[in-house]
């Protein structure tokens, strides 16, 4: 039976083990090795954490931790697992979001309790992500006895635990990305356009993250579709057009990322009944333009 108190190490050192590492040491747990390819990354986070010793191999880890925390890369974690002497009754964690359990199946069959745990936060370098985590929606899953001690962690971190399918991990993990990454990559690819236009990097973040901001406190209020603004709100084909002529000259390598989102919005309004059935046409139309957003259809120009 697990303990409260069960010595607890991690395998990498990266920003998931250094927010999580840090996390749990403050809510109680027993964090006392810290293990990674890079002594001064280990040491860097067990600095932190009174007691923890930092290492260069996972071996150390492995023989004096009851529950291992595995935080490499996707890829390395059926690989990294395949080579350790795990013990009977050892807790073995991955946190892979897209990942199931089957690349833990070699700690399995040497007696090991294996499960996952995945935060469904990001962790942005250089910060203080523990700050972020209350609140958080972590994803676990194991066998019974592990996936109760998951369950208490969560908690114990002020955070809400779900369980996803095995089937549906590589979804919840795209959703994951679509909701940062992708997130990101719109932001930035709009700060490039107040950049065009001459603005200075404070002048444009200023501008950007407000109205981001103000959307996302609205979509925590209410529902998106009342959140949402622009011309698809409105069916307004000739602004879309305005729209896309300004992105072919300026930047057009944002000209299908602005054409993808805005089908799929068209979609949404029209659902909701914002729209008519015509207007959503006609925006089709416009937005599924290949190279000239001058005229509905149009794409000789």
């Amino acid at each position: 039976m697990l303990k409260p108190d069960e010595p607890i190490g991690f395998i990498g050192a990266g920003r998931t083990a250094n927010t999580l590492a840090l996390a749990m040491h403050k809510a109680g747990y027993k964090i006392i090795s810290i293990a990674s390819q890079s002594y001064e990354s280990a040491a860097s986070l067990a600095l932190n954490i009174p007691g923890c010793s930092p290492k260069t191999s996972s071996l150390h880890v492995v023989e004096t931790c009851k529950i291992v925390i595995m935080t490499v890369p996707d890829d390395s974690i059926k690989s990294v697992s395949a080579k350790l002497p795990w013990q009977k009754g050892q807790g073995v964690i991955h946190c892979s979001g897209v990942l199931s359990l089957k690349p833990l199946e070699s700690a399995e069959k040497k007696g090991a309790m294996i499960g996952s745990l995945h935060p469904y936060q990001t962790f942005p370098k250089g910060l203080d992500a523990t700050a972020s985590l209350p609140g958080s929606v972590f994803a676990i899953e194991g066998s019974e006895e592990l996936k109760t001690w998951l369950g208490k962690l969560v908690k114990d971190l002020g955070c809400k635990a779900i369980t996803i399918s095995p089937k549906d991990r590589p979804l919840y993990h795209t959703a994951a990305v679509m909701g940062c990454g992708l997130l990101t990559t719109l932001i930035e690819t709009t700060y490039g356009l107040w950049e065009i236009m001459g603005f200075s990097e404070k002048e444009t973040k200023q501008a950007v993250l407000s109205l981001a901001k103000g959307t996302l406190r609205g979509m925590e209020q209410q529902e998106s579709g009342l959140v949402a603004t622009g011309p698809i709100t409105r069916g307004d084909v000739n602004t879309l057009k305005k729209h896309m002529e300004a992105l072919a000259e300026n930047m057009p390598e944002a000209l299908p990322l602005y054409q993808q989102l805005g089908l799929r919005m068209v979609t949404l309004t029209l659902n909701k009944g914002s729209i008519s059935d015509k207007q959503a046409t006609d925006m089709e139309i416009v937005l599924s333009a290949p190279s000239s957003p001058n005229s509905p259809g149009d794409t000789n120009k």
